[in-house]
């Protein structure tokens, strides 16, 4: 059964919402958008570039995370529970999860792992588009797979209760990952390669096998991995991935990680030099996010466009957040 557009906006304030990729959340003057816009919690990305991702600056980035968690404890809170997501819920907090988009501040030595988990990080992915010692990334020009660090490392994630991220990552080096998990894994943040042909986007197979894990991926905002002909897409071009994937392995497996994001000066060139963005597929900024939802402060319309789409209740509730928080509890615990 449907609900009302006024339904569905009472359904997002009682919910659980989660977005697995908040960048932003690192500047001072971004974070509050999350909060206004309802979100109970975000994936703040502590570090991508694979020139800057080591384990010195990487220390370094947890430690001020600590004190923008402790200036501002009326508001944020350090989330490596899901009890700490359920407590920010019930104290109108945003949750703050230490997010990885690349693997490579772990270096070469797989006992990092344990030390970042007892510094909070709850989710690392693998690559970020680029080859690293775990396997290839999705915009490499070769797709060889998972290395033997690779498998071992996805294995160490597994016993210490890391969310195994695979987003931005090559597609045989995602297969291999999911084959080698023995938790559900997650793509925070990717779309549907065959409503918008784009190499971040996944294909059918790698959605199939992330629901055999009993895994989740995150609807992704970012312009060009939503509709290949525009620079303006809108909410309802974003909810054209939702049902593809609902109808593909169902309504279970598909979750929030709009990935809202704004190119400080200079790093888009930087980024084009590093080779972790190309041109073609990375366009100039800025960039246009969905009409409706085009920042985290607005995140509440999506409820009811949900249920224009004919979403239930139950479905709504599952997609904001819900199928989010069951992976975490499988791969946290409680």
């Amino acid at each position: 059964m449907t609900v009302s557009p006024d339904r569905a906006a009472e359904v997002y304030n009682g919910a659980i919402v989660i977005d697995a990729t908040a960048p932003m959340l690192v500047h001072d003057d971004e974070w509050p958008s999350w909060h206004r816009g309802g979100v109970t919690c975000a994936f703040a990305t502590l570090t991508t570039s694979r020139s800057g991702a080591n384990m010195p600056s990487t220390i370094g980035t947890i430690a001020d995370w600590y004190v923008k968690l402790r200036t501002h404890s009326d508001r944020l809170l350090h989330a490596t529970t899901v009890a700490d997501i359920d407590r920010a819920k019930r104290e109108g907090k945003l949750a703050v999860v230490f997010h990885f988009q690349n693997a490579t501040p772990i270096e070469f030595n797989l006992r990092l792992l344990e030390i970042y988990h007892r510094l909070g990080v709850r989710a690392i992915q693998l690559t970020y588009n680029v080859k690293n010692a775990l396997g290839d990334g999705c915009l490499e020009r070769t797709d060889a797979g998972l290395s033997e660090f690779g498998v071992a490392a996805v294995k160490e994630m597994n016993r210490l209760g890391i969310l195994v991220d695979l987003s931005h990552t090559g597609e045989q080096t995602t297969l291999d990952a999911m084959e080698a998990s023995s938790k559900p894994v997650a793509f925070t943040h990717a779309n549907v390669r065959t409503i918008c042909e784009h190499r971040r986007n996944l294909s059918d197979r790698q959605m199939r096998k992330l629901a055999e894990l009993d895994g989740v991926m995150g609807l992704n905002g970012f312009p060009p991995f939503v509709r290949p002909d525009t620079e303006a897409p809108t909410v309802d071009d974003l909810i054209d991935h939702l049902d593809y994937i609902v109808k593909l392995i169902g309504i279970d497996h598909v979750g929030l990680g709009l990935d809202y994001f704004k190119a400080q000066p200079g790093e888009y060139e930087q980024r084009l030099r590093t080779g972790e963005w190309k041109p073609g597929e990375y366009p100039k900024p800025p960039w246009n996010y969905p009409r409706g939802i085009d920042d985290a402060s607005k995140l509440g319309a999506l409820a009811p466009a949900l249920a224009r789409r004919g979403y239930s209740d139950d479905d709504i509730v599952k997609v904001l957040g819900g199928n989010f928080l069951r992976v975490l509890r499988a791969v946290w615990g409680r």
